[in-house]
């Protein structure tokens, strides 16, 4: 199982490399002779080592022994750690001749000394990197197809091309079960029994319930309790059982049910006749279908599946249990039900019952405290208890019982640890796209909080996310962390003050996650030996003890290879970041060091040439230095609450490649560099300051075509008229806008200027801050806007409020400090069709 977790995650880096070469070979390497052919052969070499790599994750109890295991976890090592060299040469080329079109837009098939030595640097060097590297590789893949064929071979196992994944691990339930080994879910057998009994429910014949929760959560157990309850068997004419699992085979699902209702074997094999002969079975009679482990996403499977059940009685209903919401939506007639983890209580009670079956009274006094904090651990999921309360029942000693206590999950022997046995399922029927961005999530702490958007973005910047049409990356990032939400490897915690979603990840799912990337993934919180060999391959580190100054200064001869470093610590004893520090870490791409307490960043920042993802938030920086506007390759700033922060690079312009800045020192910047509006690929932009210098107006906003979210956009008196603020253009799609003068002026200039400054009609918020006109313009109270907040402040010149009241949807008037307002008249209600503030 180990094999097939590991192979899963190099499989997954095999597959972004992949990816990217063919976007490369239509657009980037054409021009450039031998590189071209030689991406093309490396192209074949990864893809015939995915082919090997996908058979023994479909037979890894068949192809690997215990000796050949140790070989093969061997060779998943190198080949990750080449797949890496290979990804960071693509990216190497890729920053390359961004240089060269960045400095010529408009020459870019046309011959300059520039681009000319570049080539003529490709022709020379690039092809002999690529041709290292695939040589390196073939050498891997001949050793481990070598392995492969014998153990394939000796096995049987499956021809190379069949894709059936997991054959060897379909485990059958059946309906049988002792309710008196059930903990905790009293409450929710009764609310699904109700949903069962009330035929009001349903909106056809047949009702679908689907039961949704993480593997270990007890989804079977609660199906069971339901299914052998009297009132639910007196209900139904008919009840049946049926184990689906991952192998999705429509014909032994249906002959399943075939035999459980007639109690005898099917001889019938053509889908036809066998789903007729069902469809006569359950004709004009009431029951009870249970369809256990169901995971097949496709609406074509639940179709044809369930076209027999539709001639059922009324009230009939099929019960599902899944791992995945998206299943859940796909089959439910009725909202998914979704199981709870136990509370601390409850997974005493049942590992207690286990634990203590063959010990007397006194052993279980002695051993109930610290049997109490296994429990703890267990973090609700019944499973874990179960596992746990097997194992405890053979060891008697208080010692033993800390040790378990005080060691992880993972270091239980294999053949007694059943708990990764059932969520492994999980991890390998994931999408290859979506093994890294889970894997990932590894370097955080257990318990750590989740926000989608910060997540994506850091997914984004590794390169886990790969292009698909004309969609945004970051919208591409969000479908995968819904995705991982749909399979519970994500759930929803709470809504924090900033009103954005936070979600955690329960520890078993966690400790998978580590599982699964043990030689590329580190979290560093308490002192390690930093020259521990383990640390070799390190690719992605984040550090949560106090010694992080030990960590930046001294230990980074060992982690030459890192792309992602993340502090996540309040260490406010760290002032100065060394200069040598960006000369070791060269293939960073993330870097958070945030809460540091840093007042300076080194001008050696520009030798991270690679770097995607800079945050350096919560800190006394003041300014950046000049060097960062060399950092082609920069989707990402982060400088939010730097509190000092004073100014911005002068080429800052420079970084065309920026998507997000996230920037809300709005009082504090004096205007924008010139140039800025050069950073069109922009969508984050949470304050803009207008200057006015040539290049620094707002004019510097127009080309911004990809903004979204929120912008302020404050120091307004220093555009001078109506033109200059029509030159904005702000049609981009925002949700969000705030207008801010600092100081008051004329009267006519600023109603113009205000009028000129007309939002995309899609607007939901807008606020309005010292500004001096005596009236609005129309556009602040056309019903086409889709408003729902307003706030006026500070407009001590406006005499005349708009016709606010009609607008639709608006929710929320906040007005504030404008003294020269007198009175309020009937058309601040509105005229027309819509007024009086309908919402």
């Amino acid at each position: 199982m180990e094999s097939a977790f590991q192979s899963g995650i190099a499989s997954a880096s095999l597959q972004v490399v992949l990816e990217k070469i063919a976007d490369f070979a239509v657009r980037e390497t054409s021009l450039i002779l031998g590189v071209d052919d030689e991406l093309r052969k490396l192209r074949r070499t990864l893809q015939k080592i995915r082919a090997i790599l996908d058979n023994v994750e479909n037979n890894p109890v068949s192809v690997l022994n215990n000796s050949s295991n140790e070989a093969w976890k061997m060779w998943l090592v190198d080949l990750e750690k080449l797949t890496y060299s290979a990804d960071d040469l693509l990216n190497e080329i890729w920053l390359d001749i961004s240089w060269v079109n960045a400095d010529n837009p408009d020459d870019a098939n046309k011959s300059n000394p520039v681009r000319n030595k570049l080539l003529s640097s490709f022709k020379l060097t690039m092809p002999h990197e690529i041709s290292k590297i695939r040589k390196e590789m073939e050498d891997l893949s001949t050793e481990m197809d070598s392995l492969f064929l014998t153990k394939f071979s000796e096995s049987g196992a499956h021809k190379i091309h069949d894709k059936t994944p997991l054959n060897n691990n379909f485990c059958a339930t059946s309906s049988l079960v002792d309710e008196g080994f059930v903990f905790g879910r009293e409450q929710d057998k009764v609310e699904i029994i109700q949903m069962l009994l009330m035929d009001e429910f349903s909106r056809g014949n047949v009702s679908v319930i689907p039961l949704v929760g993480i593997g270990g959560i007890g989804k079977t157990s609660l199906a069971q309790i339901v299914y052998n309850d009297d009132r639910v068997v007196n209900n139904f004419e008919l009840r049946i059982w049926i184990s689906v699992s991952i192998n999705f085979d429509l014909i032994r699902i249906t002959k399943s049910i075939v035999e459980s209702l007639t109690g005898k074997k099917c001889k019938l094999s053509d889908l036809d006749p066998i789903q007729f002969k069902l469809q006569n079975l359950l004709c004009g009679r009431k029951f009870l279908l249970v369809l256990d482990d169901y995971w097949t996403e496709k609406y074509g499977d639940w179709d044809a599946l369930c076209s027999p059940f539709r001639v059922g009685c009324r009230g009939s209903k099929v019960v599902v249990t899944t791992r995945s919401t998206l299943v859940s939506s796909i089959l439910g007639t009725l909202p998914a039900f979704h199981l709870k983890v136990l509370n601390d209580e409850d997974c005493w009670e049942l590992m207690k019952q286990r634990a203590f079956s063959n010990k007397g009274p006194e052993e279980n006094k002695n051993l109930e405290e610290i049997g109490r904090e296994i429990a703890r651990k267990c973090k609700g999921l019944p499973l874990a208890a179960k596992c746990l309360g097997g194992i405890l029942r053979f060891k008697s000693d208080a010692e033993e019982w800390d040790y378990i206590l005080n060691s992880k999950m993972w270091e239980f022997p294999q053949d007694k640890n059943e708990i990764f046995s059932a969520l492994i399922l999980s991890y390998l029927f994931l999408p290859t796209n979506l093994r890294k961005c889970f894997a990932y999530c590894s370097i955080f702490p257990p318990n750590f909080e989740y926000e989608m958007d910060e997540l994506v973005l850091l997914w984004v910047a590794e390169g886990f996310i790969q292009p698909r049409g004309q969609m945004r990356l970051e919208d591409i990032g969000s479908d995968c962390f819904s995705e991982l939400i749909c399979r519970s490897f994500f759930q929803f915690s709470h809504v924090n003050l900033h009103n954005q979603s936070i979600y955690k990840m329960h520890e078993l799912i966690h400790c998978m996650a580590q599982l699964v990337s043990p030689n590329t993934c580190f979290r560093l919180e308490e002192d390690i030996p930093l020259w521990h060999p383990a640390f070799r391959n390190a690719r992605h580190l984040s550090l949560s003890h106090e010694s992080v100054q030990l960590i930046l200064s001294k230990a980074f001869t060992c982690f030459r290879n890192l792309r992602t470093l993340i502090t996540c610590t309040n260490d406010t004893s760290i002032t100065q970041i060394p200069y040598e520090l960006f000369l070791k870490l060269q293939f960073l791409r993330v870097l958070t060091l945030s809460r540091m307490d840093i007042d300076e960043l080194p001008s050696s920042i520009d030798h991270l040439k690679h770097l995607r993802y800079l945050n350096l938030s919560e800190n006394h920086i003041q300014k950046l230095p000049e060097s960062i506007s060399n950092l082609l390759a920069l989707q990402t700033l982060k400088l939010k609450s730097c509190f000092e922060f004073v100014e911005l690079p002068t080429n800052f312009g420079n970084l065309i490649n920026l998507r997000h800045l996230d920037l809300d020192v709005k009082h504090q910047l004096n205007y924008m560099p010139s140039g800025f509006g050069n950073l069109v690929n922009l969508q984050t932009l949470f304050a803009f300051i207008v200057g006015r210098g040539r290049g620094c107006g707002i004019g510097e906003l127009k080309n911004m075509r990809l903004l979204r979210g929120s912008i302020c956009i404050t120091n307004l008196e220093n555009v001078l008229n109506a033109m200059e603020a029509k030159d904005a253009n702000l049609c981009m799609k925002l949700d969000k806008v705030e207008l801010e003068w600092n100081c008051y002026g004329d009267k006519i200039d600023q109603q113009e200027v205000l009028a000129g400054l007309q939002p995309h009609k899609n607007l939901k918020e807008l606020t309005i801050t010292r500004y001096s006109g005596l009236m609005f313009p129309s556009w602040v109270s056309d019903p086409v806007y889709k408003l729902t907040v307003i706030r006026l402040q500070g407009c001590l010149s406006c005499s005349i409020l708009p016709s606010l009241g009609q607008l639709p949807l608006l929710k929320f008037l906040h007005i504030e400090d404008m003294s020269g307002l007198v009175h309020i008249d009937h058309h601040f209600c509105g005229f027309g069709s819509i007024k009086g503030f309908p919402s």
